[in-house]
Formats: structure tokens, C-alpha cells, sequence
């Protein structure tokens, strides 16, 4: 896809990059935690600028916790793990359902 700057997906693809790298965090944390910016970066390849926002985010979301040895996933999370995966589902749907009708609008014409 041709990246004009001018597509009405251009947010949507912004975000859906930063979920992938929350995600990466995320994978990489619970394979073994505590760990830093620099461990994390090293572990990932994703530049530590962009480590360090995707953790102040997943901070804010409760998704991890910060430890003085590093970041670490928060219970809360852990134990919420079926809300997340109906929460991707949803988000799925309806990313699926905006694709269908816009298939349908553009078909049209």
C-alpha cells in the first residue's frame, strides 16, 4: 500500500504499529521479568525511545508495573486475560464489518 500521507488509515496504521510493539513487549515480559529499557530494546530490536513510550503506555493501562529492576506485568493483567482476548475479538469484528462496507460502498461505483 502506497503511503501518500493523505489515506483515511493513516491513524489506524500509526496505532496498529504501536500495538505490535506493545504486544512485542508484552510476549518478551512474560517470557521473563523483571526487565529494563536496554534489555528490552536489545531483546525486541525496537529502538529504546519506542520501548520507553510503549511502557509508559502499558503503564498508564495497568498493563505492567514498574519495579526498580524493571518493568514487570501486572496481576491484574494476568488475570484478565480472557477480557483482553474478547476485546481483540471485538476490535476485530469490527475492523472486519467497516472492510465489508466498504467493500460494498466502493463495488458500487
Amino acid at each position: 500500500m502506497v503511503d501518500d500521507g493523505q489515506s483515511i488509515f493513516r491513524e489506524i496504521t500509526r496505532d496498529i504499529a504501536n500495538l505490535r510493539r506493545h504486544i512485542s513487549i508484552i510476549e518478551n515480559l512474560l517470557k521473563e521479568q523483571p526487565q529494563g529499557i536496554i534489555r528490552i530494546s536489545q531483546e525486541t530490536g525496537i529502538p529504546r525511545h519506542k520501548i520507553r513510550y510503549s511502557l509508559r503506555m502499558l503503564e498508564h493501562d495497568n498493563i505492567i508495573l514498574a519495579s526498580k529492576e524493571g518493568a514487570i506485568i501486572s496481576p491484574d493483567f494476568i488475570k484478565s486475560k480472557e477480557r483482553v482476548l474478547e476485546e481483540s475479538e471485538h476490535v476485530v469484528e469490527e475492523i472486519n464489518e467497516l472492510n465489508q462496507s466498504l467493500r460494498s460502498m466502493l463495488s458500487r461505483k
